[in-house]
């Protein structure tokens, strides 16, 4: 089967379509016949060499498919070969064996999917559809008003998206570019600014009950004092590479405020015995019946053949890109 690959860590054209061969379904195991793969930031990063993890070589990246079960291994009930699913292969939890034409991966992470799921939408969906429904259920926005930062993006336009179905009172987005604007505003958002500008934050001044942050350095340190009374801000990753000081005095002012500085990280959810959890199937099945009854559109913004994976890392690491990017075998 093809695989893409690297062998070294290092930039986009380290990625490279190889020969490898079929992997063995295991027992508790499914073998996917892939048709869907979805990219994520974390693929350039583990790529670069930039997460510090320890690889073996060549290794195959991917967290996320789609596909069709091809092959159910021994003590496997509940999937036949030829269901539809979304193989969550971070769920297991790992981010290797994706970006290829077959993937075995345990049968506890091989999700069902309705007929009105294409796989492209399924793939957007795992990492970052479960990453917005999980920041939801622990920020509660019903009538409360909403800043979404990165809310072109997979995770920001679902945020927007399922806060304004949750029952958010307004929700506002920030954006990296004036080319994202129609993106945030097409996902549901009643205002949107270009945080690139030195003034976003007296575009939008707030106050904000909710704040949801994956950029983390300036915008963070621009974006707390826009934080209301009692209020949350969500920090679930650092996209820019820093994060702002965080000192007695900003920490005197959210105590005299009442407010909660709120760290999340998708991963802290994973392992054994979250993959085994009803919880982590009721959130899929949560998100998949959304699209299913059509109050949640997901943007597929990119499609590559997985022959071009170095050119759909290089649209991911150069923050053009809107929406979710899929790689199709």
């Amino acid at each position: 089967m093809k695989v893409v690959s690297f062998s070294t860590f290092g930039g986009p054209d380290e990625l490279g379509l190889t020969e490898a061969p079929m992997p063995v379904t295991a027992p508790g195991q499914v073998l996917i016949k892939v048709a869907a793969i979805g990219l994520n930031l974390g693929d350039a990063i583990i790529r670069s060499g930039r997460s510090g993890l320890q690889l073996p070589m060549p290794f195959v990246p991917g967290g996320e498919v789609a596909g069709t079960v091809a092959e159910i291994g021994e003590g496997v009930s509940g999937l036949r070969v030829g269901d539809r699913v979304l193989g969550a292969i971070f769920a297991e939890p790992r981010l290797d064996g994706g970006y290829a034409e077959f993937a075995a991966l345990s049968a506890d992470v091989a999700f069902k999917l309705p007929d009105a799921v294409s796989f492209d939408v399924a793939v957007a969906l795992a990492v970052q559809g479960l990453t917005a429904e999980q920041l939801l259920a622990r920020n509660t926005v019903v009538g409360k008003s909403v800043l979404v930062h990165s809310a072109a993006g997979g995770v920001g336009q679902l945020l927007v998206r399922l806060a304004r179905l949750a029952g958010a009172r307004g929700i506002v987005g920030t954006v990296g570019s004036a080319t994202k604007r129609d993106a945030a505003m097409a996902a549901g958002a009643d205002q949107v600014v270009v945080s690139a500008t030195p003034d976003w934050a007296i575009e939008a001044p707030g106050p904000y009950d909710v704040i949801f942050d994956a950029a983390g350095g300036e915008i963070t340190a621009a974006g707390l004092p826009l934080l209301a009374p009692e209020g949350r801000y969500a920090v679930y990753g650092g996209a820019s590479g820093a994060y702002p000081s965080f000192g007695p005095t900003q920490m005197a002012g959210v105590t005299a405020a009442a407010q909660t500085i709120a760290g999340f990280s998708l991963w802290s959810l994973l392992g054994d015995a979250m993959r085994r959890s009803p919880a982590l199937k009721a959130s899929y099945d949560r998100l998949f019946a959304a699209v299913a009854d059509g109050s949640l559109a997901v943007d597929i913004g990119h499609r590559f053949a997985l022959a071009d994976a170095a050119e759909a890392h290089r649209l991911i690491e150069s923050r053009g890109s809107v929406g979710k990017i899929v790689l199709v075998p």
